[in-house]
């Protein structure tokens, strides 16, 4: 088992020659197995825990070991980072230790520019510059991560994240280009780094996928460069973003009468111009800018998704998204949530509390001819996830059937929760391929032209069967058809849409 004593402990000895600790430091992380980088970085977290709690260390001590634990350990976290948003499997137990490590670190990096700010240390101006800039970093990080837990970032973390800017303008580098680790190539700066986790604070990521979400984050470190912070709204036809740096409140959209000497603007117009011409190069396969990202998007995908900031970085941001207005009506209301379960249910014909006694409280907050808000008030919510089938029904109401399209998460574990409706009363299907004989019967969910939303049926099925020109055996209230399937159409998080040809009734 690899020695993670002597790993953290070569991490913040404070004893012997710095060049002798660096090569031992640099020689374990290099030897680390990434199967043992989870509970390295709990043994780092606790580590760093502990200097942020030690009065005696003095602050260019404290500085230069935190700036080397972070340098020496960044791998690490970045390759769990990386393994948790790749779905991999084993890493879903990273997640606190991944929050914990940027929550440690930035307040250890406060600590060093609150006592630089004591008793300043002209010495160590160049490493309070990165310390400031790193602290930043992993600020506007700890955005992202909320925003992937459809968390909103409360005004606290953006206020720490102010608080860290305005030490950089302080300083006068809040402009200087940096390289943040020894392993990266490009530059950035203070006013980069808070520019991209503000532009994708208004990015409205509720309802975006993670994958889209990650996508923004990684889009805007080559679009941050391209607009300035600027202490008046001289752009008055143009959409105009703002932060206060005095206040403890996320970035917004400018409206009238936002004033103040803590106010930072900045112009949307620059994105609009550079998402404009991504989508031009998209004609010619995807641009480098978009390969640089290092994700797994097609050329639509990349094209939907700028078309979506392009809208909600416009001047009314992104409200028109919504297709019908809705009117206050609060329910209580049943839910069921996820494909399988919905086409089970449907098929026995109860709902799911009358079978296995689970019941989460939830409440209708809104309607629309399209969709529905509801409020979610349970404990688990892993089971919501955009693009999952959800199923509601009123107190001795008519079933309605519908798709997650937004979640907007509070702290307490509650969430909001936007829903596109397809239609009411589902009806069960099963489905069976005559050329396997073997296999189990499949559920299905269908729902009819007069019973859809938008005037048309809808026929959902199980990914595995979602095969073009694919001949199945339907099987819907007694009556059996042979089928063919046409192209999938719209995709869902947890099942396929199709449409089909009947061939023949058995």
């Amino acid at each position: 088992m690899f020695d993670f004593k002597k790993l953290v402990s070569s991490l913040v000895s404070r004893n012997g020659p710095q060049s002798s600790l660096t090569q031992s430091a640099t020689t374990l992380v290099n030897a680390l197995p990434e199967a043992e980088y989870a509970g390295a970085l709990v043994e780092i977290v606790k580590s760093i825990a502990k200097i942020n709690a030690d009065t005696e260390i003095s602050l260019k001590e404290r500085l230069k070991t935190l700036l080397y634990i972070d340098e020496r350990t960044h791998v690490i976290h970045t390759q769990l980072c990386d393994d948790f948003l790749a779905g991999k499997a084993g890493v879903k137990s990273f997640q606190p230790s991944i929050l914990a490590y940027l929550q440690q670190l930035s307040k250890a990096y406060l600590i060093c520019l609150k006592l630089q700010q004591g008793n300043p240390q002209p010495a160590l101006a160049a490493d309070i510059r990165l310390a400031t800039a790193r602290a930043l970093n992993h600020q506007m990080r700890l955005t992202l991560w909320n925003a992937l837990n459809y968390l909103n970032s409360d005004g606290q973390l953006w206020q720490q994240g102010y608080r860290l800017y305005l030490s950089a303008e302080e300083q006068g580098c809040e402009r200087q280009p940096i390289r943040l680790y020894e392993s990266e190539r490009e530059e950035t700066s203070c006013e980069q780094i808070l520019l991209r986790g503000a532009m994708l604070k208004l990015a409205q990521t509720d309802n975006l996928r993670p994958v889209e979400i990650v996508a923004v984050e990684r889009l805007l470190g080559g679009l941050a460069g391209c607009t300035r912070f600027e202490r008046q709204a001289n752009l008055v036809d143009e959409p105009v973003f703002l932060l206060d740096l005095e206040a403890a409140a996320p970035p917004q959209t400018m409206r009238r009468g936002m004033l103040g000497p803590g106010v930072r603007y900045w112009s949307g117009q620059p994105f609009a111009n550079r998402l404009a011409d991504i989508m031009l190069d998209l004609d010619k396969g995807l641009p480098p800018l978009l390969t640089q990202t290092r994700l797994r998007l097609s050329e639509h995908e990349w094209e939907q998704l700028c078309a979506k900031l392009a809208t909600r970085w416009a001047r009314d941001g992104g409200v028109s998204l919504r297709k019908s207005e809705r009117s206050p009506q609060l329910k209580q209301a049943e839910v069921d949530v996820g494909f399988e379960r919905i086409a089970f249910l449907a098929k026995v014909q109860q709902p799911a509390h009358a079978t296995d006694g689970s019941h989460e409280d939830w409440r209708i907050q809104d309607v629309s001819q399209t969709g529905m808000g509801l409020n979610f008030y349970g404990r688990d919510i892993e089971p919501l996830a955009l693009g999952r089938l959800l199923c509601v029904r009123e107190s001795g109401g008519t079933p309605q059937l519908g798709v997650i399209r937004r979640i907007a998460r509070e702290s307490s574990g509650n969430a909001r929760v936007g829903v596109e409706l397809l239609g009411h009363s589902p009806i069960a299907v099963s489905l069976t391929d005559p050329a396997l004989p073997d296999m189990d019967p499949q559920h299905g969910l269908y729902i009819t032209q007069p019973n859809s939303v938008g005037g048309r049926r809808w026929f959902l099925l199980p990914r595995g069967l979602a095969e073009p020109q694919r001949e199945l055996v339907l099987t819907v209230q007694g009556q059996s058809y042979r089928i063919r399937l046409k192209a999938p159409l719209t995709p869902f998080g947890d099942c396929a849409h199709s449409d089909f040809d009947t061939l023949a009734r058995l």
